[in-house]
């Protein structure tokens, strides 16, 4: 009976230092399983934000909501935003402080705008209904016509000096219809960033490579 017990306290001995091996080795095997896992979703992950990175790097421009990055610095004070033309346009009509305020379409929204300044110190706000002052950049950089492209520095010129016009002289630089426009511009007001905004409006509406980004 010793032999007997003997022998079985060996096997359970045995039984179990195999156990414990198999153990360890399938917990070896797990954790080799799961770190490899790991190593192929971050891989993957590394990948897949290198082609996001790169799915630009033709260097090829393109025009992206609200406009470029390079022009220069202008500031309005604006009234409102729509979704819509017609929602924009009939928020003007009830009110009358709005007589001389234009509509800008950037990148689908209608902003309502009342002047258009060089520097924020010039804005002038309404109160009814109130204003609040909108900074923006306009470039002509993707613009063919070099006549466009040129607006926006003519637009920023702190002078003015190509927005005067009662002196009725030809300037190749500046738009065919600039002179006309600019004659129906001033016929809405005499202020300067009145002006302004009403030229900017229109080529704004009649060329699209004129961007805005706010």
């Amino acid at each position: 009976m010793k032999i007997v017990s003997h022998v079985m306290r060996k096997q359970i001995f045995r039984a179990m230092i195999i156990g414990g091996i198999v153990g360890l080795f399938g917990v070896g095997i797990f954790l080799g399983i799961l770190q490899a896992s790991t190593k192929f979703s971050s891989s993957d992950s590394t990948e897949v934000a290198t082609k996001s990175n790169d799915g630009n790097s033709s260097g090829e421009t393109i025009p992206t909501a609200g406009g470029a990055t390079n022009g220069p610095m202008l500031f309005a004070s604006q009234a409102g935003v729509y979704s819509n033309y017609e929602s924009a346009s009939a928020f003007v009509s009830e009110h009358p402080s709005l007589k001389e305020s234009a509509i800008v379409e950037v990148d689908g929204k209608f902003y309502i705008w009342t002047s258009v300044v060089t520097d924020e110190n010039q804005l002038v706000f309404l109160k009814d209904p109130a204003t609040f002052k909108k900074a923006f950049t306009l470039s002509g950089d993707s613009c063919k016509e070099a006549t466009i492209a040129e607006l926006p520095s003519v637009l920023a010129d702190k002078n003015a000096t190509k927005l005067n016009f009662k002196e009725k002289s030809k300037d190749s630089t500046l738009p065919a219809d600039w002179q006309s426009i600019g004659a129906a511009a001033s016929s809405i007001s005499t202020d300067a960033s009145i002006i302004r905004l009403q030229v900017l409006a229109h080529y704004k509406s009649k060329n699209a490579c004129l961007q805005v980004k706010f």
